[in-house]
């Protein structure tokens, strides 16, 4: 992968070691989903955030699941993830405080450009999915309770299927951009989030189906409640959220493209585009 785990932004923009003294108080450590980082958005957005604000931030690139588990630990002081149902008993749970949303995009159903399940018929992801595994054409799954594993196990339940035990469903256990990596290498099916395929995505791999309705892909931050956990920096958490989701901050996920192509959407601006 094109990272390691732990990415410490003070790498990247090495002139905020000399602008703030590095105290404890000044760190925030963030947990995100492998998705924002393999996207490239985070390289993008976090050196703005760390030019305005005195802070630096330990950044913990991992699946929602493993994201929310680091803030019930109190490992982390912020998770921005993509999983509403886990983001909901997180908070509920008083895990969290200060639940905001921050921008979408959507899963697209991808595989080889000859597509031998003719998945590019379909314009359902249900329907689709159904196709799979009937034919029993193999398809892959991150299998790392990531925000998009979790979405693709929902739909299979939704369709009541189990892939579990069957030759064609292939776990991975690993992040999204190494997952699709396997899958072109396999030519088998993947559910992914766009962002990544259009940033990671090789030749001859292509995406087969498109359904905005099932496939929304909708990201959130939470801050950990100290509550819970008395080490947590509140203050650091509060003040990346609210950067996050004022209109500079939006407007810096919205200038994010690749090839001129947008890949995220701030959810808390309006745009003409």
């Amino acid at each position: 992968m094109r990272t390691s785990l732990i990415l410490c932004i003070l790498l990247i923009i090495p002139t905020c070691v000399l602008a703030h003294e590095q105290t404890e108080e000044q760190l925030i450590r963030l947990a995100t989903t492998t998705s924002v980082e393999n996207s490239g958005l985070l390289e993008h957005l976090l050196p703005k955030f760390i030019e305005a604000y005195p802070y630096k931030i330990k950044l913990v690139v991992v699946g929602s699941g493993k994201a929310l588990r680091l803030g019930r630990t109190g490992d982390v002081d912020v998770v921005w993830v993509h999983s509403p149902a886990s983001e909901k008993s997180f908070v509920e749970e008083g895990y969290g405080v200060n639940h905001q949303s921050v921008m979408r995009n959507d899963f697209v159903l991808v595989g080889p450009e000859h597509d031998p399940g003719n998945i590019a018929s379909f314009t359902n992801i249900l329907d689709a999915m159904k196709s799979i595994a009937s034919k029993k054409i193999r398809f892959i799954s991150r299998a790392d309770d990531s925000g998009t594993n979790k979405k693709e196990l929902s739909l299979w339940k939704h369709i009541r299927i189990d892939p579990y035990a069957t030759d064609w469903y292939v776990e991975s256990g690993a992040g999204m951009a190494a997952t699709l990596s396997i899958a072109q290498e396999e030519k088998a099916y993947l559910m992914i989030d766009r962002a990544t395929f259009t940033v990671r995505h090789a030749e001859g791999f292509s995406i087969l189906l498109e359904d905005r309705v099932n496939l929304a892909n909708p990201y959130s931050v939470i801050a950990v409640n100290p509550l819970k956990n008395p080490a947590v920096n509140l203050q650091g958490a509060n003040q990346l959220i609210s950067w996050l989701i004022s209109s500079e901050g939006q407007n810096h996920i919205a200038s994010y493209r690749h090839a001129g192509e947008q890949l995220y959407y701030p959810t808390r601006l309006t745009l003409d585009n």
